[in-house]
This record gives C-alpha cells, sequence and structure tokens, in this order.
C-alpha cells in the first residue's frame, strides 16, 4: 500500500474544524497513514512517501512544497488557514475537489509555483544572472544564515503564490494565532491601520528586458488572482510559467502627505484590480523570471510567513511542480 504523510497545523486560524481521523476518511483505505502535528512534532520531513496531506494555512504548504515540487507525490491541500489565498485562487482553475471516498475526486495538477534564490551576496552586475547557463539550469543553493530572531533565508525556497515586501506585507505574519484562531479574518484589521505607513524599500528590480530602480512602498513577486484577500490580479493565467511583478514606487513626501499620497496607487491595484502591463507609480509586469538587489536585509512576506532576504542579489521564477496537487474543501 501507499505511504501518506498527514501533517495538521495546529496555529493555523481553522485547525479545529479538522482532525486526523477526518483526513483518512476523506482519503479512504488506499493509504498507510503516517500522523504528525505542528507545532508539536519538529518540521516532519515529506520526502520519502507517495502522498502528503497539508492541512493548514498557505505558509504550511509552501514549506512542504518547497521539499517535494520537483517529485511526483500526491499533495492533498485541506485549507485551514485564515486567509487561504491559494486555495481560492484554485477555485479559478477549476481545481477544487471534494473527498475521494466521496466520489468527488479529480486528478490532480501540476502547479506553477515561485522560486527565489541568492545568486550574489552583494550588489553585482544583473546582466550577468542572466546567462544562458543560468536561464537553462537552477542556481546554487542558498547557504543558511543565522538570524537574530531565528529566522534564515532558506534553502530551496519557494512560495505559492507570492513573495511582498513593503507596506501591509507584514500583516500576514505579525498576527498572533491565538488570536487569527478567535477572530478569523478580523485579527488583521489592527495590524491594517499599524501598517498604513511610508516604506523607502531601496531595490533594483530586473525583469530581463526592462529595469526599475528607486525606493518603493510595495514589491511583490505573485502568482496568483488574489492576495491578502483581494482578487486584483485580473491578468491571471494559471498554466502559464510565468508570475507577475507588482510594485508601487513611494511618495515624494513623508508624514500625513505621504499617507494621503501611498492611498491612490494602493486603492487602484488592489480595489479596482490590474489586467494591461504599466510602468510609472505602479509597476505590473509579466515575468518568467526577474531579479532584484537589495543593499540591506529586507523582511518579506512569504505567503504569510515572514522570510528575511539578505542583502545582495536574488533570482526569482515560475517552474513548473512535478506534485500532483489537489484541493479540498469539504472534508
Amino acid at each position: 500500500m501507499k505511504n501518506c504523510l498527514i501533517i495538521i497545523n495546529r496555529a493555523a486560524g481553522g485547525s479545529k474544524r479538522i482532525s486526523f481521523e477526518q483526513v483518512e476518511k476523506c482519503l479512504g483505505e488506499e493509504y498507510v497513514y503516517v500522523r504528525r502535528s505542528l507545532p508539536d512534532d519538529s518540521d516532519p520531513d515529506p520526502r520519502g512517501y507517495d502522498a502528503v496531506a497539508v492541512c493548514g494555512g498557505d505558509g504550511t504548504l509552501s514549506s512542504v512544497l518547497a521539499k517535494i515540487y520537483d517529485k511526483a507525490t500526491d499533495v492533498w491541500y485541506f485549507p485551514v488557514g485564515t486567509l487561504n489565498d491559494k486555495a481560492k485562487a484554485e477555485r479559478y482553475e477549476e481545481a477544487k475537489t471534494v473527498c475521494p471516498s466521496c466520489g468527488g475526486a479529480k486528478a490532480g495538477k501540476q502547479i506553477i509555483v515561485g522560486k527565489y534564490e541568492s545568486i550574489s551576496g552583494a550588489a553585482t552586475d544583473l546582466a550577468s544572472a542572466y546567462s544562458e547557463d543560468c536561464a537553462q539550469a537552477d542556481c546554487a543553493e542558498v547557504k543558511s544564515r543565522e538570524r537574530a530572531n531565528g529566522r534564515a533565508h532558506s534553502e530551496n525556497s519557494l512560495f505559492t503564490y507570492v513573495l511582498a515586501t513593503g507596506a501591509f506585507t507584514p500583516i500576514g505574519y505579525t498576527s498572533k494565532p491565538e488570536t487569527k484562531k478567535k477572530l478569523g479574518v478580523f485579527a488583521y484589521i489592527g495590524h491594517v491601520f499599524k501598517e498604513y505607513r511610508v516604506h523607502r524599500i531601496k531595490a533594483d528590480i530586473d525583469c530581463g528586458t526592462k529595469r526599475f530602480e528607486g525606493e518603493f512602498n510595495l514589491i511583490m513577486f505573485v502568482k496568483s488572482p488574489r492576495c491578502f484577500g483581494f482578487p486584483f490580479n485580473k491578468a491571471y493565467d494559471a498554466e502559464s510559467e510565468s508570475g507577475h511583478l507588482v510594485a508601487i514606487r513611494s511618495p515624494k513626501h513623508g508624514g500625513a502627505l505621504g499617507l494621503i499620497e501611498m492611498f491612490f496607487p494602493f486603492f487602484r491595484v488592489f480595489f479596482l484590480g490590474l489586467k494591461k502591463e504599466r510602468e510609472g507609480k505602479i509597476i505590473f509586469q509579466k515575468i518568467c523570471a526577474a531579479s532584484v538587489t537589495h543593499h540591506n536585509d529586507v523582511n518579506y512576506c512569504r505567503d504569510g510567513e515572514l522570510e528575511i532576504l539578505p542583502a545582495g542579489t536574488h533570482e526569482i521564477k515560475f517552474v513548473r511542480s512535478q506534485c500532483n496537487f489537489s484541493v479540498i474543501e469539504k472534508f
């Protein structure tokens, strides 16, 4: 029989809605099951299993896929996080399933995910990052670096739908799990007002044919029609091995005037949405690969989790996962 690892993240906002017994009943008698619970069990390794059932939010999913995205593993995603943007994105792809034991399962699909890797420890000539060799092969693995807060830049770094920094982006990882369990999406409201501030993130973003430099209030690499609960990306193409760069330049002024200035581009992006490519105050570009250079360590939001990109140049690209991926929302 096949082996299936079940991972339930008890810190996820909606984890009370699911149990090991429910997952096993849902997936049926095809598997021999191994149960692991987070955060009680330390970082269970999904490699070597025929299937993995991920019960948690988007951050839990991306941490699992980072280890097995290049393997033909059946991945069953039970979205019991707070926002579950990746699961909601799958609705656009008509890949949502119900329990296999209920006769409603569909074949898993190979989804597109994002990868980011360090290609330089300092500012460098970005043109060299786009050599033919680098375009055809993965860059070297990033070595782990210890951080004062216990986080490091990950090896095999991967995101399922978003890697972002700037205004509002810390909301995903600053909200306490206990609060999210009690209040759900309302747990983010207090953090919205706290994070409504001007950012001046110095960056050099190279999209291959276009290059953007300066100070940014938001930098987002996204493979999803939605992010942070807003269905803003009207140019989303699930099957294309590409994603999008969304960037908003910092306002000219600081203080109250700067807060007023930043309102309009954020409203334009997240409430009105984007479809055509743009340059200027708002940047919206379709990308297969890009690089971003920072001269300081920068905190990013990776699928709702904190990720520190150290100073230097990082390549971001979109690749097709080899996993057979299915979302199960009815269990």
